[in-house]
């Protein structure tokens, strides 16, 4: 068969791909020069690994019989209609993406983001901030969305005792489950951890009325999609006059985000760059994951993490 790659992997990524299904033809998108071959070996392609842009290009692919996603979002290809099957990683970056939310809430707390730029400014202040330091350990946390990162945050916060309330729609664990209610919710908790996925839905879900009805003082972080929030300019202020008292983000409304937008300045705001999902062996995973759902799919077995358009995830 001819699969296409369309994913960012190195030399030996590419070896444990060709090595781990000889019998098929890799073809990698990086290795095409022009555009034009990209796009004809793409149609030709029995099977796409890979998010290929521009979108419209796997409109055309009519001859894909799978598409094996390297994200979990799929939102640029929604509207899509195309006869192949469409699976992602879905649960593959949870862990990573809980524990960057979680650690940059911990760099606030502790100081930590103020140290780094002290120790570039050989600077020895260390005694005055001490009373400003802050514990995770017992803190009020609600966090929006309870799929796979939101249950690897709940668990990794139950390590620090932390008070733990869940806004979603379906999940049984859920406690909050309409956006009036999670209004009412909000100046309880000391931290706001955004987990949701980026549908319909939950764009602009956490509203202007939202970021004004925080706790003094609160944490606001978000590690879904960044179009959750409803005005980035109205948290952008609650941060800088002082309202909130930090931001973790890896996900933003606009990505990457220009030279001259305000965030880069925000008081208390750790930016993680869309990168919350990212270790040292992912694209290993994704090649690994992608030569087992090969085995299943030659096999004429269910393949892993089918994507579900009408929940959009």
């Amino acid at each position: 068969m001819l699969i296409y790659v369309d994913t960012p992997f190195n030399e030996e990524q590419k070896d444990q791909l060709t090595y781990g299904s000889p019998e098929d033809l890799f073809v990698f998108k990086d290795e095409i020069e022009s555009k034009e071959e990209q796009l004809a070996t793409l149609l030709k392609a029995d099977i796409l690994l890979g998010n290929p842009k521009p979108v419209e290009w796997l409109e055309k692919a009519n001859n894909l019989k799978w598409v094996q996603l390297y994200s979990t979002g799929f939102e640029y290809y929604r509207n899509i209609k195309i006869p192949a099957a469409i699976t992602n990683m879905q649960d593959y970056y949870s862990q990573p993406c809980a524990e960057t939310a979680v650690g940059g809430i911990m760099a606030l707390y502790r100081g930590m983001d103020n140290f780094g730029v002290l120790k570039k400014e050989k600077k020895w202040v260390g005694y005055t901030l001490r009373a400003h330091l802050q514990l995770l350990q017992d803190k009020k946390v609600v966090i929006l969305g309870y799929g796979n990162i939101g249950k690897r945050v709940a668990k990794i916060l139950s390590g620090f005792d932390c008070e733990i309330k869940i806004y979603a729609r379906t999940a049984p664990e859920a406690t909050i489950r309409t956006t009036d209610d999670l209004l009412k919710e909000l100046g309880w908790a000391d931290i706001v951890i955004g987990c949701l996925p980026g549908t319909a839905e939950t764009k602009g879900l956490f509203t202007s009325e939202m970021i004004r009805a925080m706790k003094q003082g609160a944490i606001f972080s978000n590690v879904g999609r960044g179009n959750l929030v409803e005005d980035e300019q109205v948290l952008i202020d609650a941060l800088n006059e002082g309202k909130l008292g930090g931001a973790v983000l890896d996900v933003t409304a606009e990505e990457p985000i220009p030279a001259d937008h305000p965030l880069w300045d925000c008081r208390n705001t750790i930016l993680s760059q869309h990168s919350g999902g990212g270790n040292v062996s992912e694209y290993f995973g994704i090649a690994q994951f992608f030569l087992e759902n090969l085995e299943r799919f030659k096999k004429n077995i269910p393949l892993k993490n089918p994507v579900d358009f009408g929940r959009g995830y």
